[in-house]
């Protein structure tokens, strides 16, 4: 397989990947709505789904690991994900909702983590930017999450379901002929379960795993209350959406242009404790309540606070990380971890959000950003720079 066609299936599986992923995160609700449930009842479905999805982002990662199935877990999950989606279709009944959606959270939950996984693997063993490929992905969710508004105004909310499952069997598809999957002959592609462990134990890897999860969790007050805090500051819809789509964008231009240049530089740690620093900056400025110029700029640190921390993690894992365990350790980071971190943050804003100003809440974000730089400070100075593993 050639350099060339190697980008173009992993791109591929990153589109579409993050295509069902932009009409599913900010539009599923509005389906959930349809079926007339209440903004209560749509929240606590989706704070449960949580849970769902951290133990099938620690599960099935591993197994694709253990067992070498990395490909056909990411067929299998993205099939099964697109006929849970359309089982939605029939069911009135609120206790079937919550209960698919909770399947639908724990069988999607591998997709991300065994996808990065082999998509750094195409990226290293076919000499293309991984940036470059996860550029097209973030690019695909924007330009989904803005046209798939206007698509619901004319073919109503089951729009929404539809495309989902459409975008989903196409990830299938892609995650099947994905171009990392394979191993060199007489390279052990199977981890074994003392590989885990010995990882699991590993000081500079907790330290890793806490200051990536942190990070990126710390954007969890972020996604669920910033358009509440920019409508009390007077914003309407129009410059709310531009206000999220210059962080995407911000982070487009970060992973398509400098962004792999720059962790080559930093190096992972160097890349995550910036990531961090931009994240201490970030939230404690928006917990004043900025309004102007000052606003859009923290809004384009998006690309640092996510981007740049995306590239860091990925890079340590690619460096430090035996390939066979790949899988296992962006589970661990981004579904245990991260996922487990994200729900409590959501959970802490949602209990003092009757409290609390909006702008207030970044307070919450402030303390993980923290305790992430604090992470990659010591992770700085424990880690030889040696893989961690043989």
């Amino acid at each position: 397989m050639t350099r060339n066609q190697a980008f173009t299936l992993t791109s591929l599986f990153y589109v579409t990947l993050f295509l069902g992923f932009g009409a599913h995160l900010p539009y599923w609700p509005v389906w959930l709505q349809s079926r007339g449930l209440s903004e209560a009842e749509i929240g606590t479905m989706l704070g449960l789904a949580i849970f769902a999805r951290v133990l099938g982002s620690t599960l099935f990662p591993a197994l694709a690991d253990r067992y070498a199935i990395r490909r056909a877990m990411l067929a299998v999950m993205a099939t099964l994900s697109a006929l849970t989606i359309c089982l939605h279709l029939p069911v009135e009944s609120k206790g079937a909702l919550m209960a698919l959606t909770l399947l639908m959270g724990f069988v999607s939950a591998p997709l991300i983590p065994v996808g990065e996984a082999l998509g750094m693997r195409a990226a290293q063993g076919n000499g293309f930017a991984y940036s470059h490929a996860r550029a097209l992905g973030s690019l695909a969710f924007l330009l989904m999450a803005l046209g798939m508004g206007a698509a619901i105004d004319r073919v109503g909310p089951d729009g929404v379901l539809y495309t989902i499952a459409a975008c989903l069997l196409l990830t299938a598809l892609f995650g099947a002929l994905h171009p990392g999957g394979g191993a060199a002959p007489g390279v052990t592609d199977r981890s074994r379960y003392r590989d885990i462990l010995t990882l699991m134990r590993n000081r500079v890897f907790l330290l890793f795993a806490v200051s990536a999860a942190l990070g990126q969790a710390a954007h969890g007050v972020y996604y669920a209350y910033s358009t509440l805090h920019w409508r009390e500051a007077g914003f309407d819809g129009a410059e709310i959406g531009l206000l999220w789509s210059i962080g995407v964008a911000a982070e487009i231009a970060l992973l398509f242009g400098p962004g792999h240049r720059i962790t080559n530089w930093l190096g992972p740690v160097g890349a995550l404790m910036v990531a961090a620093l931009a994240g201490v900056i970030r939230w404690g400025a928006m917990a004043l309540g900025p309004t102007g110029a000052v606003l859009w700029l923290l809004q384009a640190m998006h690309g640092l606070t996510f981007g740049l921390a995306l590239l860091g993690t990925m890079a340590f894992v690619g460096r430090a990380i035996p390939r066979r365990l790949n899988a296992t350790a962006q589970g661990v980071v981004g579904g245990l971890l991260g996922g487990l971190t994200l729900a409590v943050i959501t959970m802490t804003a949602g209990a003092l959000a009757a409290h609390l100003a909006p702008a207030t809440l970044y307070l919450i974000a402030l303390i993980p950003s923290a305790a992430a730089l604090i992470a990659a400070l010591l992770m700085n100075r424990l880690w030889d720079r040696r893989p961690l593993l043989d």
